[in-house]
């Protein structure tokens, strides 16, 4: 939904790399390029400045940090730390850094540049508040050593490991500047970049010197020797490009355009179709109303404009049902929001709610209108869109509404203009998706009102006490099964309080390449595992 694929930025991406101080012989093995496509134009390269998850998908493959996580088992790794010990009550860490760690500009990392690389963000944090809740917990950076570095926990934030772990670090001497180059990405990831053309393409190349190539668990990884990534906004286009075999891998949002854009005798014979399920969080939709505006003030009034939506035949006529219909923001491979059920389409019980919230059609127009601080105002806003693909969606949406009296109008905007809207709250309503996020979701960044400021995460400005009350005391209890429990009363209140209609959230992972590339299979417990694929030979 726009969109499926179009995923706001969270937290980076954990999908860790090492880097080597001499070009071996595993990284003279790597072989080929590895061609993919953006929907969006990153616009911003920069990991400080940055903010989309087009710009995550190239810095993945640039960017590392102390450790990873196992595709399968989801167990910590070594990265450019190589041993970690965390204190028995979790109130500290100490890594013990490799010795053979290099930037993309060939320096050598340092534990300083760890240091830097917390104290940079944080302090970004404070002016980012999408990604501030993360670092509420980072209280100190020590230099134990040239290879050692303590870092200190002011709180039992439940993350508080994970975010420590998984911060990608970044070369002072770079990054230490008033003014910061958009495009400019130097990383100790096993990808540097090579090139850049807004609006076109952005192209990574080998970085010889990536420690990883000797590190046993991380041999069988980062297999080629180019990334390349064009910038295609048009779905059909895309698809043309890989079915003329001019890019390698394209994800699609559902079985029925899998089918449909790939159902020829030729592409049968020069593309692999893969339906796959797996344990990482998936993508949800949503449309999200802007409850600075009196319209969508009132609580009955955001019910009612849920139970007026028939997502279930929207399932069903756009997704084939490869959807799941969900009424709030829960992970369906997960224990969040179990007991918390769809609503059904119930135009009835809507009327009543708008008839409740003051809303009639007093000039017999066939729109609602109400007085709102003394002027007759017409139950009319604008639904904002970045994916023409999905524009058959929205005009569905738009006459379940209109048959109640409301008039939606439609809008098509440009992703990076309509983003801009978002951080200015310039709109009515968004229609937009977020990544799934961590395995072990924390709900401050979207829900709490401390997140309800501009730039921040919770953009459409929702604001609970009770739910901040649950958010804060979650966030500090350990036991996961426990905060498992008090979060789902948050996300309970936050469902029935309607802040966005949500919609749907993948079930699957859908994807085609050309028929050119080794894999160890069509996807581990938590990722597909683009970097462990190879070119054969």
């Amino acid at each position: 939904m726009e969109p499926m694929n179009q995923k706001l930025f969270s937290l980076p991406i954990l999908i860790l790399f090492l880097c080597i101080h001499f070009t071996s012989f595993a990284a003279k093995n790597r072989s080929g390029q590895l061609r993919m496509a953006l929907s969006e134009d990153p616009e911003i390269l920069n990991p400080l400045l940055s903010t989309s998850d087009y710009a995550v998908d190239v810095q993945t493959w640039a960017c590392d940090s102390l450790l990873k996580r196992d595709l399968d088992t989801y167990a910590w790794q070594g990265s450019i730390a190589e041993k970690w010990e965390l204190s028995k009550d979790n109130s500290s860490v100490i890594f013990q850094l490799r010795d053979n760690v290099f930037f993309h500009n060939g320096e050598k990392l340092k534990a300083e540049d760890i240091q830097f690389s917390f104290d940079i963000y944080k302090k970004n944090a404070s002016i980012n508040s999408s990604v501030a809740a993360y670092f509420d917990g980072i209280d100190a950076v020590e230099v134990l050593s040239p290879l050692k570095i303590k870092i200190t926990f002011k709180n039992n934030y439940f993350k508080n490991f994970e975010v420590a772990a998984t911060n990608w670090i970044l070369p002072k001497s770079v990054y230490d500047v008033k003014n910061q180059q958009p495009n400019q990405l130097v990383c100790a990831g096993p990808y540097q970049l090579d090139g850049y053309e807004k609006g076109k393409k952005v192209s990574l190349k080998l970085f010889e010197k990536y420690f990883g190539f000797n590190v046993n668990h991380l041999k069988g990884i980062n297999n080629f020797q180019n990334i390349d990534f064009q910038i295609i906004k048009d779905e059909d286009v895309r698809v043309d490009k890989l079915k003329k075999s001019e890019i390698d891998f394209l994800e699609f949002p559902n079985a029925d355009l899998l089918e449909r854009k790939l159902s020829s005798d030729v592409v049968q014979k020069t593309l692999v179709k893969v339906k796959v399920e797996n344990k990482i969080p998936k993508a949800w939709s949503f449309i999200g109303w802007n409850l600075a505006k009196p319209i969508f003030a009132d609580h009955n009034v955001r019910k009612a404009l849920n139970l007026l939506v028939n997502k279930e035949a929207i399932n069903k006529v756009f997704f084939d049902n490869q959807l799941s219909v969900i009424n709030g923001p829960f992970l369906h491979n997960q224990e969040y929001g179990a007991k918390i059920k769809p609503f059904i389409r119930d135009a009835k019980t809507a009327t009543a709610l708008l008839k409740k919230a003051g809303w009639s059609d007093s000039n017999k127009d066939g729109i609602l209108d109400k007085m709102i601080d003394g002027v007759r105002v017409d139950f009319k806003f604008v639904l904002t869109y970045a994916n023409k693909d999905f524009e058959k969606v929205w005009q569905f949406l738009r006459d379940d509404y209109r048959s109640a009296g409301i008039d939606m109008e439609l809008k098509y905007q440009d992703f990076n203009l309509m983003m801009k809207a978002k951080s200015d709250l310039s709109f009515d309503a968004l229609a937009l998706s977020w990544a799934g996020g961590g395995v072990d979701p924390d709900p401050k960044q979207l829900w709490h009102s401390d997140s309800a400021v501009k730039g921040g995460s919770n953009f459409v400005g929702y604001k609970n006490v009770d739910v901040d009350k649950l958010i804060d005391s979650g966030r500090m209890t350990l036991d996961r099964k426990k905060r498992i429990i008090i979060f789902e009363k948050a996300y309970q209140m936050i469902s029935d309080d309607n802040p966005y209609l949500f919609l749907f959230m993948d079930k699957y992972n859908y994807y085609a390449h050309v028929n050119r590339f080794n894999k160890p299979k069509d996807t581990f417990n938590y990722g597909v595992g683009l970097n462990t694929w190879s070119v054969k030979k």
